[in-house]
């Protein structure tokens, strides 16, 4: 902010109030039409533009999570019996602290009172759709258009989509019914391939987490490798036979239709600055899908806390999911809204030569990062302590 005062002495802010809607540390991000024109076509003008659409993109995302997040906790107290006036009229951390020291007090009071628990949980889906990056990149860095097609690797996942053409790989398809491949969702019965996830029943292996890792005699949440025997709630995955109707997973002999990526977005060789604005387009804008949180409980030697118990279990199994959900983004939310607090300066410099109205919005951008960086900063700070309170064996 402070390179930044030399800039806002030039404004005449009296006359251009509109310029800053949404400025200030209470009100919504709300960015004036005037920040999503159109500032030129020379390179500083592209930079602009795209660090204005990134900073967007990462303080609203900033504020939804913050409204979710103190929604959920406040949700996750009453189920715990906490009044309104037990949660605190304050913001998300003063609301998701109160909610999760009550938590970890009734945890600590089922151990005490010989109640054994096991966390089980299955992970979140993430998806960042394919197209919104490619056009930012496009727009961003024009050397690459020029050069030819844009190719985007998709690390640690596989790309997905709507295929035309020959799917190479496998298919997808939302079921409710028998399943002759690996079921994604709840796999009724038992699971006699590995069922990756929660298993209700007995488990044949589990993995360092606590986590079901193989064989289910039982119900499966989460992935059952192969030999569904019951019903399949979910997504039905089988090898792709050429054409696929669901959604096709690794390969398509032809561009795939609204495509997402399951892993990380890895672009050609482009400008740092474009990769960096654009990566915090992608991140704000991930989706991830809850998987489920389960607090398993046995109070056969505990009876006069059992209905205690079931309170609490129940009261995860319906919050953690969702917290568990917003937790996977916040790591490369936060790194990238460090980077966007890093760059801002810079970018607020090179605006003087795009106009007044550019140097408006850089100086509104700039005034909204740091709120944005302490809610997410908070948010992270939440999902690792709730996880803490429940993740007990």
């Amino acid at each position: 902010m402070r390179a930044l005062l030399p800039l806002l002495l030039l404004l005449p802010l009296a006359g251009c109030p509109q310029l800053l809607a949404g400025v200030g540390p209470t009100g919504p991000h709300a960015v004036h039409g005037s920040c999503r024109g159109d500032f030129g076509q020379g390179e500083t003008a592209r930079g602009f533009a795209a660090f204005i659409q990134a900073t967007d993109a990462f303080i609203s995302t900033a504020n939804d999570i913050d409204g979710r997040l103190r929604s959920i906790c406040g949700g996750l107290g009453r189920d715990l019996g906490m009044t309104d006036s037990e949660l605190g009229g304050g913001g998300t951390a003063a609301v998701c602290g109160q909610a999760n020291a009550r938590l970890r007090y009734e945890v600590a009071s089922l151990r005490t009172a010989r109640v054994k628990l096991r966390f089980e949980t299955t992970e979140p889906v993430c998806r960042t759709r394919v197209d919104e990056y490619r056009q930012c990149i496009e727009k961003c860095d024009t050397r690459i258009v020029q050069s030819g097609r844009i190719e985007i690797r998709c690390e640690g996942g596989d790309l997905r989509g709507g295929c035309a053409g020959e799917c190479h790989g496998s298919c997808s398809a939302t079921v409710e019914g028998r399943c002759e491949g690996a079921c994604e969702g709840t796999c009724g019965g038992s699971c006699d391939g590995a069922c990756s996830g929660i298993c209700d029943g007995e488990c044949a292996a589990r993995d360092a987490q606590g986590r079901c890792a193989g064989a289910c005699k039982g119900t499966c949440h989460g992935t059952c490798s192969a030999g569904c025997s019951g019903k399949c709630s979910g997504r039905c995955v089988v090898a792709a036979q050429a054409s696929c109707a669901g959604e096709c997973r690794g390969g398509c002999s032809v561009e795939f239709r609204e495509p997402v990526c399951s892993g990380r977005l890895v672009p050609p060789e482009v400008k740092t600055e474009c990769r960096e604005m654009c990566d915090t387009i992608r991140v704000s804008h991930e989706e991830c899908t809850p998987g489920e949180a389960r607090l398993l409980v046995d109070a056969s030697e505990a009876a006069a806390a059992a209905e205690r118990a079931q309170t609490i279990a129940l009261a995860v199994s319906t919050r953690m999911p969702e917290i568990r959900a917003l937790g996977s983004r916040l790591t490369d939310l936060r790194d990238t809204g460090e980077i966007m607090v890093r760059t801002s300066s810079g970018f607020a410099a090179g605006a003087t030569s795009l106009g007044l109205a550019a140097v408006a919005c850089a100086a509104q951008e700039a005034a909204e990062l740091p709120r944005a960086m302490d809610q997410v900063s908070v948010a992270f700070q939440v999902s690792v302590s709730f996880s803490a309170s429940v993740e007990v064996r």
